[in-house]
């Protein structure tokens, strides 16, 4: 297998380390031809004790982002809330397997941005994902939708990007779990926040 693709390989399937999950090992594909790259599509839902304003509040609240960095085992990061988003780069620790490609840290850009309520107390907003050195993106577009006085729900739609010809569709299988996880454990980070009142 060429070494620059399995470069390729390693760095993709880091997606992993977001939830700190187990690591995966290189796969043994051996591609010849480029082709076509068709994005997986995404597609989460998610449920919160609290309004939508809520929601959307702790993703600019400093302290909330600092602490979903942590529980995700971070070794450094780094929080900007800007007037447009919420901007969270960390770094996790790489496993030893795959060390020599990323050093002793994967660095990850995350970005969240939740809209105005419109009438109805709806959300628009928007989250990527992206691994520096690495040719995986992740863009969802979300809707926070209120489903009671003090309940919410979010939906998630979007996309992952695996740019490797061939093989790409393998990593993504690999991959999208660990990005649902992901999801999941934000979404958990945020239920533990809402329910301190």
């Amino acid at each position: 297998m060429p070494s620059l693709t399995r470069e390729w390989v390693c760095r993709s399937i880091l997606m992993v380390l977001m939830l700190s999950g187990p690591s995966v090992e290189p796969f043994g594909y051996r591609p010849e031809t480029t082709a076509t790259l068709v994005p997986m599509q995404l597609n989460y839902k998610h449920e919160f004790n609290g309004s939508p304003d809520q929601v959307a509040a702790l993703f600019r609240n400093e302290a909330f982002i600092d602490d979903v960095a942590k529980h995700a085992n971070a070794i450094e990061h780094t929080v900007n809330i800007a007037d447009d988003a919420t901007h969270l780069d960390l770094t996790l620790p790489a496993p030893e397997s795959i060390s020599k490609f990323f050093g002793k840290g994967i660095r990850i850009k995350q970005s969240f941005a939740w809209g105005d309520p419109d009438d109805a107390g709806v959300r628009k907003g928007n989250f990527t994902v992206d691994i520096a050195g690495a040719p995986v993106s992740v863009e969802a577009d979300a809707t926070l939708s209120p489903t009671g006085p003090s309940s919410s729900e979010a939906v998630y739609v979007g996309e992952l990007n695996v740019k490797i010809p061939l093989v790409g569709k393998k990593v993504e299988a690999q991959v999208e779990p660990m990005i649902a996880r992901a999801f999941a454990g934000i979404e958990r980070r945020a239920q533990e926040w809402l329910s301190r009142g």
